[in-house]
């Protein structure tokens, strides 16, 4: 298989809320992140394109970040009985330039956190 990713990827996982059409927002997590996009773990199905807005909590910090999003691809992850999971790709396609400094400090630090343990 070809690697098609432009980024590095960073397996962590972080708190989310996600607003998906008429402004519901529901918690969830996002990992396999990079510097243009994440993976989330939903319970809906969505269309290729649909537009997504998250508010990530980063650990010890107040502020959460903001950003914009669509989805590039989604599969089911794991189906229980009567539950499906949706494994779901998303780009980001709108942050604040600030936000986007906190939100890769934070990631680069926890990656240099797990390499100093190796």
């Amino acid at each position: 298989m070809i690697e098609r990713r432009k980024f590095v990827r960073f397996d962590m996982i972080m708190n989310a809320l996600c607003e998906i059409g008429l402004g519901i927002k529901r918690a969830y997590k996002i990992g396999n992140i990079s510097k243009e996009g994440a993976m989330l773990l939903l319970d809906t199905p969505l269309n290729q394109g649909s537009e997504l807005n998250l508010s990530v909590d980063v650990p010890g910090d107040n502020v959460p970040i903001f950003l914009s999003c669509s989805v590039a691809w989604q599969k089911v992850s794991m189906v229980e009985p009567k539950k499906k999971v949706y494994e779901t790709g998303v780009k980001f396609t709108r942050i604040d330039s600030f936000d986007k400094g906190r939100f890769l400090e934070y990631i680069y630090s926890q990656w240099l956190k797990l390499l100093e343990r190796t």
